[in-house]
């Protein structure tokens, strides 16, 4: 066998190394986004409207990312629902810190920065050219999870805009 016939085996080899060999199937989820995993629901506020919001957290992509699934559903005064869809893929990027790209039904994407204060997830999106906002999820114990929604104003003040709190189904 000449060299040039080894060449394609041993770049594929080191292809198969690099994309098995160094992940042995752990996953690269932090402990804090382990903690969230799991599906979650419950009601609250949305906009001044009583609102259900489902929440999933799961590990996807060989474990490289914990996605979040989010579906808010409002119900305005008149009756009428309005539904909300997002998702968010989470990396940590060091101890306690984060980073995400969300992607909503209203087909707005944006960066996010996470990171842990406590029992808490705080999640920085937007960017100043199109909106700011937080996102706290907060664990209430092992089976209860707050989450508070708010934009950040000119001035540079937060409004509440959401407020639920959602339990882990079983």
């Amino acid at each position: 066998m000449t060299t040039h016939n080894r060449k394609p085996q041993l770049i594929g080899l080191l292809f198969v190394l690099f994309c098995f060999g160094s992940s042995n199937a752990q996953s690269n989820a932090a402990p804090f986004l382990k903690r969230l995993v799991g599906t979650w629901q419950g009601a609250g506020k949305a906009f001044g409207m009583d609102a259900r919001m489902q929440i999933k957290w799961e590990e996807v992509l060989g474990n490289k990312f914990v996605r979040l699934s989010l579906k808010n559903e409002m119900r305005a005064p008149s009756g009428q629902t309005q539904i909300f869809e997002g998702h968010a893929y989470y990396q940590s990027t060091a101890e306690g810190l984060y980073e995400a790209k969300w992607f909503d039904s209203r087909g707005v994407s944006f960066p996010i920065k996470g990171q842990v204060e406590g029992e808490a997830l705080i999640a920085f999106w937007g960017s100043p050219e199109q909106e700011q906002g937080k996102s706290v999820y907060r664990l209430l114990g092992t089976d209860k999870l707050e989450v508070i929604d708010s934009v950040k104003q000119k001035d540079g003040s937060w409004r509440e805009f959401g407020r639920f709190v959602v339990g882990r189904e079983h």
